[in-house]
């Protein structure tokens, strides 16, 4: 951790004057929170201004002494020992004629998440826990968004922003171990996190599932963040299949800093500011009350490498001299349809709290909570007269083209209330939440073509709210004298989620054909919410739990958990976990874990339905979805949406050869059944009672969530740590890995649709392959972070490198051929990032750097399109391209969009070099 980030302490207030042969010394002990001794505590003593290093460990009353030192200073001293967090004592000047003597307590890094014990730090833990300084890291690293920071120092953690995909251009989705977003459990604080109200769809990654916002969060208020690379959904609940992610707040009483960040791409767009304010505040004697607040601006990218391509999105015309013809008579260039196709526009504002007070020995009050405002603007693909001319209107400014803004605003908040009791030996937490957000979308820059010369430019389009409140007890005690020590902890919990679609005005939605026959109905770009996708509903659940945890001897740790959980919607489920810890030998740790878990379907999945405006290069299309309570879902086949079924089998070691230098490595495999997917589109032709049911819903195609797929995943963790002391300053060395591999073990098909069925050629079987790509192939098969960095008394610099393996998946098919779409290979990239950091002052710390310093991108659709095939059944893209002009009368367009959406958000975005300045004040440490 940086100097300028922890205490400074003063042995004397000013130096002495030295002679030739006077000496000085430091002596001191060194013990744990809760007064134990600590044995082989690494202190180092470095003389700042020749670079003297002495070095000490400190014996089994944990005293130390370190003698025959230089007088005066100043010293740096720098504690560490494994298991705890490392402290760094700046300023510390020395007398001959008195020793300075030092009273050092060093703070357990244990982790809160994966255990119900106390005092489990990460190398203890019985299965694999990352713990990210999230203090360090927030100050340092480029950007200031959690997404982002984690995506470059957590292998198995993935978040890519969208583009041109409604909602999910304003919500980053993320993932672990290359499952769904909604099988990733977040906690702040230790409690769960509502997830927000969108749900992703139009074939983003993750599909058809809602995400946590996890940038609702700001990085400044953060301490630190604990991934637990495991299922836990015996311990903490549904979603937690891939594993847990808990974001601890800072909880300090005193001190602060200013945070302010500024940067921009290579390209020159993408302009990002922050400013973040972080105060400790002390609540009577030993309360705190840590408060942020911030503002956040991010600027819209786009590709800086664009051209239209007269066979996918002509402006007026497929034949180049009718195109030039309509731009010359109308005085405009194809950069006036520049088609943007990066970021969106993103304005937050943040304020988080953190707070405890000590009612009396024996209660604790204890209470935290977020509130996100974002504002935020993507666009849709231009409305052009290449499409459909009767879709321009006839206002001045439209009636050429125009490019709709998607926007929203966004309300994100949430509180937590609870009291920690000391009943005798047990310990009693007892805590309320509720957390919501809120997703309106209103459109501008835009036209509801069927409207005419009466059609508004802008609309509000409705949106959507989730709402979600837990009560929880928690009772725990740990029994010394049972074996070597047992932890056992029970409770219950008791949730009720809220789900709300709201619709738009009519004009947002309405298809008033009286007005302008031919023309488009609804707000292009994205059509409102009709009165009929207009639901809400509500879902309970109670839920116990039992979790032990004990020392068979000191060497030895085995833990099991069981938990039961009833919802009103579906039923129940009855899971259990197991997990053991050996340590063979003082440098070699086993551990493994085997689980069964579970996912509830979301009140996202089982009530949402809209109607979804799909552009494409011959027109406008509309896909309805609907949810498994309508009646053409009934007329299907689709029954009512049932939990998800995981079992997760896992096995690692640690090992700790040498001082300073930890490596790990787990396997594991994760096999869920039911799990959720959108299926294919559906229109007419099916069975007749289908036909009736479209004919009813009146729309072309209709898709539903169903409990589809089998899956397995297997993959393998590697996570290795290295420090070492250089000069003046520390070296450190990190080197980690995530490979994984999804696969579809079995599908489950409808008996309606087992006739279309077509395991050869995928193109439009029950599950899309586009959706079961997206599954099985849509996240990097593997990430390799490395990192060196060194750390000086005033100077700073990190490397860092990044690479993202391959991602695969199916195109759009949105012609419905049976052969489906191109199967496209994004190859592996690298990334490099360059930290610098100055230390100006006693408080004062820059950072610069950049971030992509190559300006490496993904592959765009065209090389991508390459690098994988054609549609399935086609030899060449050759072959295709024929078969097509003979069949259609007219060239394939396919890969969709390579020309106005030329790269896919698949690995690392697509914006290329980012170049930052961060400048960040601490005070009152």
């Amino acid at each position: 951790m940086s100097g300028a980030l922890v205490p400074l302490v003063r042995a004397q207030s000013a130096p002495t004057a030295t002679t030739a042969t006077a000496t000085a010394e430091i002596t001191g002990s060194v013990q744990a929170e809760n007064g134990t001794a600590l044995t082989g505590v690494n202190i180092v003593a470095l003389h700042l201004p020749t670079g003297i290093r002495r070095v000490v460990i400190t014996d089994n009353t944990g005293a130390f002494g370190l003698k025959m030192l230089l007088p005066g200073g100043p010293y740096a001293l720098q504690i560490s020992q494994p298991g705890f967090r490392p402290q760094v004592i700046n300023n510390v000047f020395l007398s001959v004629d008195k020793p300075s003597t030092l009273k050092l307590t060093l703070v357990a890094d244990v982790v809160a998440v994966g255990t119900r014990r106390v005092d489990r730090t990460a190398l203890e833990s019985v299965a694999p826990v990352d713990v990210i300084d999230m203090r360090e890291l927030a100050l340092l690293a480029p950007r200031v968004d959690n997404t982002q920071l984690l995506n470059y120092v957590v292998p198995s953690f993935n978040s890519v922003r969208e583009t041109s995909a409604d909602g999910a251009d304003h919500v980053d989705a993320a993932t672990l171990r290359g499952l769904g977003s909604d099988q990733l459990l977040v906690l702040v604080n230790g409690k769960r996190r509502h997830t927000s109200a969108l749900i992703n769809l139009l074939g983003s990654r993750p599909y058809g599932s809602a995400t946590t916002d996890l940038n609702t969060i700001s990085s400044n208020a953060l301490d630190r963040v604990e991934i637990l690379r495991d299922g836990a959904a015996a311990q903490y609940g549904s979603d937690a299949i891939a594993g847990v992610m808990n974001f601890s707040l800072k909880n300090d009483n005193h001190g602060g800093n200013i945070l302010v960040n500024n940067g921009i791409h290579q390209s020159g767009f993408g302009y990002n500011t922050t400013v973040s304010l972080n105060k400790g505040l002390k609540l009577g004697e030993k309360g705190f009350l840590n408060v942020t607040g911030e503002v956040d601006y991010r600027g819209y990218t786009t590709s800086p490498t664009y051209q239209r391509d007269l066979t996918s999105w002509p402006i007026y015309s497929p034949i180049r001299a009718q195109e030039d013809s309509f731009l010359l008579a109308n005085h405009k260039t194809e950069k006036d349809y520049r088609q943007r196709n990066g970021d969106a526009i993103m304005l937050n504002y943040r304020a988080v709290y953190n707070a405890g007070i000590a009612l009396s020995e024996k209660a604790k009050l204890y209470s935290f909570g977020t509130y996100n405002f974002r504002r935020g603007q993507a666009v849709a693909p231009w409305v052009l007269p290449s499409a459909n001319p009767a879709d321009l209107g006839t206002r001045p400014g439209y009636d050429l083209g125009y490019q709709p803004n998607i926007n929203t605003r966004i309300h994100d908040g949430a509180a937590v209330l609870g009291l920690d009791l000391k009943l005798g030996r047990w310990d009693l937490d007892l805590s309320q939440s509720i957390g919501t957000n809120r997703m309106r979308y209103d459109l501008s820059n835009t036209l509801n073509p069927s409207m005419g010369a009466n059609s508004p430019t802008s609309f509000n389009a409705g949106g959507l709210q989730f709402t979600q409140a837990v009560t929880n007890a928690t009772v725990s005690r740990l029994f010394d004298n049972v074996l070597a020590g047992t932890n056992v902890a029970f409770g219950g919990e008791f949730r009720n989620d809220f789900y709300e679609i709201v619709a738009g005005d009519e004009n947002s939605w309405q298809d008033y054909q009286a007005g302008a026959p031919g023309a488009s109905g609804g707000s292009q770009g994205f059509i409102g919410f009709d009165p009929t996708s207009a639901i809400s509903g509500s879902r309970q659940n109670v839920a116990g739990f039992l979790d032990v945890e004990a020392d068979i001897v000191k060497r030895w740790t085995v833990g099991g958990a069981v938990r039961y959980e009833d919802y009103s919607d579906f039923g129940s489920a009855f899971i259990y976990k197991a997990t053991t810890r050996v340590q063979a030998a003082k440098w070699l740790a086993l551990r493994a874990a085997y689980n069964t878990g579970f996912r509830a379907p979301s009140q996202h999945q089982q009530l949402y339905r809209q109607l979804t405006l799909l552009p494409t290069a011959s027109g406008t299309t509309y896909s309805g979805i609907y949810n498994n309570q309508s009646d053409i879902a009934q007329v299907a086949g689709i029954g009512k949406l049932k939990a998800e079924n995981s079992r997760n089998l896992s096995a690692g070691l640690v090992l700790t050869p040498a001082k300073n230098l930890v490596l790990t490595a787990d396997i594991y495999q994760i096999d869920i059944d039911d799990r959720i997917s959108l299926t294919n589109e559906f229109g007419a032709g099916i069975s007749p009672q289908f036909d009736a049911a479209l004919d009813r819903a009146q729309t072309t195609s209709v898709q539903f969530f169903a409990n589809a797929l089998n899956t397995r995943t297997r993959g393998l963790d590697l996570v290795g740590s290295y420090s070492a002391p250089l000069g003046r300053g520390q070296l450190r060395f990190t080197a980690a890995a995530n490979f994984n591999e999804t696969t579809l073990r079995s599908l489950k098909v409808p008996t309606l649709f087992q006739g279309i069925q077509n395991d050869e050629i995928a193109g439009n079987n029950f599950i899309g392959q586009r959706q079961l790509s997206l599954i099985t192939t849509g996240s990097p098969k593997s990430k390799i972070l490395g990192s060196v960095g060194y750390e000086g008394v005033k100077l700073g610099l990190t490397a860092r490198y990044t690479r993202f393996g391959e991602v695969a998946s199916y195109d759009f098919n949105f012609d419905g051929l049976d052969e489906g779409g191109y199967y496209l290979v994004f190859s592996p990239k690298a990334v490099t990032d360059l930290i610098l950091s100055y230390k100006v002052t006693k408080g004062l710390l820059l950072a610069a750097g950049a971030q992509n310093l190559f300006n490496v991108r993904p592959d765009d659709l065209l090389q991508a399109a390459k690098n994988g095939h054609a549609p399935d059944g086609f030899a060449s893209m050759a072959d295709y391209q024929a078969y097509y002009l003979k069949t259609n009368g007219t060239p394939s367009t396919t890969p969709y969009d390579h020309d106005i959406l030329p790269y896919h958000m698949v690995q690392m975005g697509t914006n290329g070099a980012f170049f930052y300045l961060k400048a960040s004040y601490s005070f009152g440490q």
